[in-house]
């Protein structure tokens, strides 16, 4: 199990410690968002991104991104820059899969195009898959994709997919909201294939948080995550909190609805306070393949 150093303070070494993933969203959609992970994974302060295939990363940042034993995902798209025959607003995706409109067959069509694309871009399988905006756990989308995963990888006995599940870690009411819009019974799809998934799921806001708000959120996304039972090694049944967050360093080069917001996250979790709160909370920074590796 190989941990940068910033990843393990001298607090990390008690069994009460709290395992925590990191996990950027949305790798791939810009240089700039592919910068911030690049960045955050040098100072050790990530362990997951997840890569959206409609966009474009070198094969240098894979390289350095291999080498900084950052696990990449899948972040399965529907609703961003993905282009397909179901491509739509998140609004009208919840609408046609709640009231099984979804065409199955090109749902299907386009969860083998991402899987292959990314395969054809790393050269390997997702380490773990998750969703733009959560699609993932939306009826008609989660079976397919869950048979899908089973059919594709069901040969590969060596590790364990992770997959993400949205269990809230704070009750706030828009971690509910995303809950609510099948978190359940993904959670439950995801255990009867024995896929590796998170415990709890933060990082949940309104992309519109000031600089003290964001501390503010993170020091509560820290202190709520549960602590485990044992770190040595860190065992399948115990708990670890996957934190999604949106980074992106400040360029003028490309545009974003919550561009602002990604440029502030980058800044924050850069800084040498975002550093401290990890220590004070005695934070264990794991990503998936620690998981895959117990299991």
């Amino acid at each position: 199990m190989t941990i940068n150093a910033l990843q393990q303070p001298s607090s990390q070494a008690k069994d009460n410690a709290r395992a925590i993933m990191i996990n950027v969203d949305d790798l791939g959609l810009s240089g700039a968002v592919n910068d911030a992970v690049l960045h955050l994974a040098e100072c050790g302060r990530i362990g997951a991104s997840s890569y959206m295939v409609g966009g474009t990363i070198t094969d240098s940042e894979i390289k350095t991104l291999t080498a900084l034993n950052v696990d990449i995902g899948l972040h399965l798209d529907l609703t961003g820059i993905f282009p397909s025959a179901l491509h739509s607003s998140l609004k009208s995706i919840i609408v046609a899969s709640y009231l099984r409109k979804l065409n199955p067959a090109q749902v299907n069509d386009v969860i083998k195009q991402q899987l292959d694309a990314f395969e054809d871009c790393f050269g390997r399988a997702p380490v773990f898959i998750d969703g733009h905006q959560h699609i993932h756990q939306f009826p008609i989308i989660r079976q397919h994709l869950v048979n899908e995963i089973s059919t594709r990888y069901s040969k590969n006995t060596q590790t364990s997919m992770g997959a993400r599940v949205t269990t809230p870690l704070v009750h706030d009411i828009k971690s509910w909201i995303i809950y609510a819009l099948g978190g359940s019974v993904w959670r439950r799809l995801c255990e009867d294939r024995h896929l590796s998934i998170n415990d709890r799921f933060g990082g949940v806001y309104g992309f519109d948080a000031t600089s003290q708000e964001l501390s503010a959120l993170w020091e509560t996304w820290l202190q709520k995550a549960p602590r485990t039972t044992s770190l040595h090694p860190l065992l399948a049944d115990s708990p670890f909190t996957l934190i999604m967050c949106h980074p992106a360093v400040p360029s003028n080069a490309w545009q974003d609805e919550i561009k602002q917001a990604r440029e502030l996250e980058y800044e924050w979790l850069m800084s040498e306070q975002f550093g401290q709160q990890l220590q004070q909370h005695d934070v264990r920074l794991v990503r998936w393949s620690d998981i895959s590796m117990s299991t």
